[in-house]
């Protein structure tokens, strides 16, 4: 396996659940979405009951606020123990997992992997190798930290974006993708669409993965090579729990620290799959009339040049200003124009004046909305005032981030909610330990297992998945590798096993 300093990435040891787990329970989606639709996670819960799942091992943002929000952060870290020692989940050996996604949009393709939280900072002037994107809510932190410090999994939703429109890194891999174990292939609950995971190992592969992260890497003129796509909040809490645990250990253990790494899964910002969306502000408990001339009088102290302007009905809002905030509530609609513009994106001089007034306003409560339909639906008929914001397009992503560091938060968006990962794949932040002894392998199996039982809740049948192990794949019957799912060899590891020394890359 090749090594290379200066990537900063790690080929760990991903946990995936045991066969016997019901696939259409496990994953459920990242714990930033759907923040004001209780409807959503109420059903969630219903779907998965009481069986194995990321739901009782995430805390979703909507709960922030609740009052028991201690005693759910300390229930998932409790299940969290509870799932390794029962057996819950298969540790695969180092290497790296070939994602494909499909959503109701398309389909997209990465690889799972994990990253050094020594290369990643949300300072672009100290030119780090993976970079913030933008600025995170910061009552939002002390939850996620308190979730990872402690614990003893993670499960990411983080995504990191490359700069490849060539697509040199993940084509010729997942071309390559019949020759290697395929290990889940399941539907996603709630509309997520369909996950398919192929787990590599094999030497040459990961070699050529390295070789084209270098190769991308001096393409770059700040060495940027990864960009926050999603999980900005989860990213920089890993960072401080990580700066947090380097104080109470010897600098010589640091290297070797699970807690040094995130897993994350790394996509190309130019996959077909993968588009960029505007995450829509709301506001509650505000009287619109007289906010909205507080914001206009607002932006123009910010020598904006700003007027505001209403429509009517549902008819387009043309504008002859170069840059306009569009605003919605169930008695109003229109537009604010920027006559005199700084910067190039309007999300930050918006997100700068709404700092400003609404920290005069105690009362007053901002939410961030990912989709059209849920944002239509808030200022329709819950009586709050919405801003729609407009698109980021791919090639400004890189090129913003660069210029003006990281991004107002909740600046895009990559696809809409359901869209969004979920979480599947885990990864140990202890040190395991050595098993006393490990079975013997078993009968190698060549032959698709026998398909789960129909859900009693949903009535689906899940698809069959072999038993993930040593990934030593058996020879199809067939010549086309997408006919036959290849089965690995079955040979399960204990948890808490010898852990082999973290090579980072």
């Amino acid at each position: 396996m090749s090594k290379s300093k200066n990537l900063g990435i790690l080929f760990p040891e991903i946990l995936i659940p045991d066969k016997k787990v019901n696939k259409k329970k496990w994953p459920v989606i990242a714990c930033d979405q759907y923040t004001s639709n209780m409807s959503y996670w109420h059903k969630t819960s219903k779907i998965v009951g009481g069986a194995p799942s990321t739901l009782h091992i995430m805390i979703p943002e909507i709960y922030l606020h609740e009052d028991d929000i201690n005693e759910r952060i300390a229930h998932a870290k409790e299940t969290m123990v509870t799932y390794v020692q029962e057996g819950v989940f298969v540790s695969l050996p180092q290497g790296v997992m070939l994602v494909e996604r499909e959503t109701p949009f398309g389909t997209r393709v990465g690889v799972m992997l994990a990253v050094d939280l020594d290369r990643y900072n949300s300072d672009h002037r100290k030119k780090p190798l993976i970079r913030a994107t933008e600025q995170t809510v910061a009552e939002r932190l002390p939850s996620r930290m308190k979730v990872r410090d402690g614990a003893v999994l993670e499960s990411p939703h983080v995504m990191l974006m490359l700069n490849d429109p060539s697509d040199s890194v993940l084509k010729e891999l997942y071309r390559a993708r019949g020759d290697f174990a395929k290990v889940y292939d399941t539907s996603l609950m709630q509309g997520g669409g369909h996950i398919k995971g192929w787990f590599v190992d094999d030497p040459k592969a990961l070699d050529e993965l390295t070789d084209s992260l270098e190769a991308l890497l001096s393409q770059s003129d700040d060495n940027m090579l990864f960009a926050v796509g999603d999980g900005n909040h989860t990213l920089a809490s890993a960072k401080q729990v990580w700066e947090n645990h380097k104080q109470e250990i010897p600098k010589s253990e640091w290297d070797t620290s699970p807690l040094k790494y995130a897993l994350v899964e790394v996509v190309n910002l130019y996959d077909k799959g993968i588009s960029m969306h505007p995450i829509h502000r709301v506001l509650f408990n505000v009287e619109t009339p007289n906010f909205l001339r507080m914001l206009v009088a607002q932006l123009n102290d910010m020598g904006l040049d700003a007027r505001m302007m209403y429509t009517r009905g549902t008819s387009a809002q043309n504008s002859s200003s170069d840059q306009n905030v569009f605003f919605e509530s169930q008695k109003a609609k229109g537009r604010i124009e920027i006559g005199s513009p700084k910067h190039k994106l309007t999300t930050i001089p918006l997100t700068q004046a709404l700092d400003k007034l609404l920290a005069s306003m105690p009362k007053a409560k901002i939410d961030y909305i990912h989709g059209d339909e849920e944002f239509d639906e808030l200022t329709q008929s819950h009586g709050c005032l919405g801003f729609r914001m407009e698109p980021m397009t791919k090639d400004q992503l890189f090129s913003l981030v660069s210029e003006y560091g990281v991004l107002p938060r909740k600046a895009f968006s990559l696809g809409e909610a359901q869209e969004k990962r979920y979480y599947y794949e885990c990864r140990l932040l202890v040190d395991s330990q050595s098993d006393e002894e490990e079975p013997e392998p078993e009968e190698v199996v060549t032959e698709a297992a026998e398909p789960e039982p129909a859900d009693s809740k949903t009535g689906e049948a899940e698809t069959a998945e072999p038993e993930a192990a040593d990934l030593k794949t058996s020879e199809p019957e067939t010549s086309d590798p997408e006919e036959t799912e290849q089965t690995p060899e079955p040979k399960k590891f204990g948890i808490f096993r010898k852990r082999k020394k973290n090579e980072s890359l």
